[in-house]
């Protein structure tokens, strides 16, 4: 059984509730809304980020980890994202007015600080000889995408942020080695039309996609609960999640596949 860990759980930051993140080893992050909290100087040694969009819940340690250990690096940051995800960043984040712009600066060594890659969804990118990541396609009010991340052929799903379960279903039916699954579920279900012009899901939504699901012999996480709200959303999953046994996701938590 191989296991990810969760940096950051929740869809907004409060006090101790960290934002969306994920270590999938020591090197490669999937977002960076809470990198420095989680890992303090381990975030010296992240070498890629994978984002799925460019909300600043997912994005704001990118400025604070190289801000904290500029010196200490000796190699470049590289930052996977979608064309229109990375131009989000460099346009009204890291462009020399919010912050740096850290892809014309270099490291003491003469490395350059950060490099932007384009991912293209459907594809698969080996991170070693035994992990490999995949984006794909999701529903958000900016352009997203989730990730299926796989070592040594077992496979776990993370949606990020998403008001449509339709790819992601598409994507556990078809591919058996996905024994984890990662949903978000932000606003309880009185917040519906809160959640659907936010194109975020509640737990009425997310299980009433889920029915038709012919698969179930998968690991369910829950993350990205709005921390006013959890107690409410964890009532209400009990009540929707028929036979899935729903596991809400916590910072510092590992999750198994």
């Amino acid at each position: 059984m191989e296991h990810i860990k969760v940096l950051g759980a929740y869809g907004t930051k409060a006090k101790g509730f960290g934002t969306t993140s994920f270590a999938l080893n020591n090197t490669d992050v999937i977002d960076a809304g809470n990198l420095l909290d989680a890992l303090g100087e381990e975030t010296l040694y992240i070498e890629n980020i994978w984002l799925t969009h460019s909300h600043l819940d997912h994005i704001v340690d990118i400025a604070y980890i190289i801000d904290n250990y500029f010196e200490q690096r000796t190699k470049t940051l590289n930052i996977y994202g979608t064309q229109a995800t990375l131009l989000a960043l460099q346009t009204h984040f890291l462009n020399d007015i919010i912050w740096p712009d850290f892809s014309k600066i270099q490291l003491p060594n003469g490395n350059v600080v950060i490099k932007y890659i384009d991912i293209e969804l459907n594809k698969i990118y080996e991170i070693s000889k035994n992990e490999s990541i995949q984006p794909f396609k999701t529903e958000h009010t900016v352009c997203s995408c989730g990730y299926i991340y796989t070592k040594n052929g077992n496979s776990i799903l993370i949606t990020a942020d998403t008001c449509n379960l339709d790819t992601p279903i598409k994507e556990i039916e078809k591919n058996k080695s996905i024994h984890s699954v990662v949903i978000e579920c932000s606003f309880p279900s009185h917040l519906e039309e809160l959640a659907l012009n936010s194109k975020h899901l509640t737990p009425k939504l997310l299980f009433t996609a889920l029915e038709d699901l012919k698969r179930k012999d998968f690991t369910l996480y829950i993350n990205h609960i709005k921390p006013a709200y959890i107690l409410e959303i964890t009532q209400e999953i009990e009540g929707y999640k028929n036979e899935f046994d729903a596991i809400l996701v916590k910072d510092g938590k590992n999750l198994h596949f």
